[in-house]
């Protein structure tokens, strides 16, 4: 039998939080093949489908198995019931085992998700030309992690950070924390500050803050659109953002505006893909997307992250397609790809034991 390694919150945490920047873009790179395995060979059928449970009491449960030619697992998600004493976010736990089932590890899910998923919507962000003023939306882990790779990658480019969240209380304590690690790792110049939802002028505020935005990042679950579509498009505007959205994974969750996305989908060339969704996902964005469900988005819209990189090591040299990645108004929806938690897991396992981290049980 093999031996299982299993470690907690604390240990991914200290992993993640202490990559260089080398190492977090040779993680991106894992992330990058990945995802264009999934999207462009048959990686894609051997995943099976994953379940989500949402019972009565508000409890929402996810269970996403995955399968690699060398490992195989599951992930356990668990979005605590409005009256529960969990604190909010979501929890669970990831089992990963070799290809021959021989358990592996066993893994705390929550820095795992921030992590990936985080990570795979810098992924567009890195191709941005323009990241001087961020505006994030949540205050939670996916809006922690979003930040500190914005500042681990691009810190030197940041000018200011805007982030939007109805608890003030959560708000301050992520600044808090954000500018004493920014201080000790990153040292960008970059201010912060929270842009408190219920102040009278908020709205006012808000829209100027998105009219000038180069990246918008959405990491909650709202059951209603963050902001109308009016806040970021609007004629003359100076330069186009990159939004990101991957807080929403239920058909009755919405971050985005229908209309924002309508308008972002529409033909700027004919047989161009310029102008399409980007998502990692095209069917699990279709069926499990509040954004899509209330925008009628077709299937040839949509275009995959993993396409998209595929298309860029080949060197497409579309010049329109190139000015829309770099400088064009940029959506990205996530609802996740389980194969990301794998490739994950094991490779946040691999540096684990090379430093003999967390508790290994032998001849598990």
């Amino acid at each position: 039998m093999g031996n299982l390694r299993v470690l907690g919150d604390s240990d991914i945490h200290g992993i993640l939080i202490n990559l260089s920047r080398t190492e977090i873009l040779l993680f991106r790179d894992i992330v990058s093949q990945c995802l264009s395995d999934h999207s462009v060979s048959d990686e894609r059928k051997y995943q099976p489908l994953p379940g989500v449970v949402n019972r009565p009491e508000g409890q929402r449960c996810l269970f996403r198995p995955f399968t690699s030619p060398d490992a195989v697992g599951a992930k356990i998600i668990v979005q605590p019931a409005p009256n529960s004493t969990a604190s909010s976010g979501l929890h669970g736990m990831i089992a990963v085992c070799d290809s021959d089932g021989l358990p592996s590890g066993i893994l705390n899910a929550e820095e795992v998700t921030g992590y990936r998923t985080s990570l795979s919507a810098l992924i567009p962000y890195l191709w941005r030309r323009h990241t001087e003023r961020i505006v994030v939306f949540g205050a939670g882990k996916q809006a922690l992690w979003h930040l500190r790779l914005a500042l681990a990658l691009r810190g030197d480019e940041i000018g200011s950070i805007v982030i939007v969240n109805r608890s003030a209380t959560r708000a301050e304590t992520l600044l808090a924390k954000l500018k004493e690690e920014n201080e000790l790792r990153w040292r960008s110049a970059a201010t912060m500050q929270h842009l408190d939802p219920s102040r009278s002028d908020f709205q006012e505020f808000l829209k100027g803050h998105l009219l000038t935005a180069d990246a918008i990042f959405c990491t909650t679950g709202a059951t209603e659109p963050l902001f109308p579509a009016s806040y970021v498009m609007t004629a003359g505007r100076e330069r186009q953002p990159y939004i990101s959205a991957v807080g929403s994974w239920q058909p009755d969750m919405i971050e985005l505006d229908p209309e924002l996305l309508q308008k972002a989908v529409e033909v700027i060339s004919p047989g161009s893909k310029a102008g399409s969704l980007l998502v990692d996902d095209r069917d699990g964005v279709l069926h499990h997307s509040g954004e899509a469900a209330r925008s009628n988005l077709r299937a040839e819209r949509l275009i995959e992250l993993g396409e998209i990189e595929s298309l860029r090591h080949g060197e497409v040299g579309e010049e329109l397609f190139e000015h829309w990645l770099k400088d064009g108004l940029l959506l990205y929806k996530s609802v996740g790809v389980g194969l990301i938690d794998l490739v994950a897991s094991n490779a946040i396992l691999a540096i684990a034991g090379d430093r003999n981290l967390g508790t290994t049980i032998s001849h598990f």
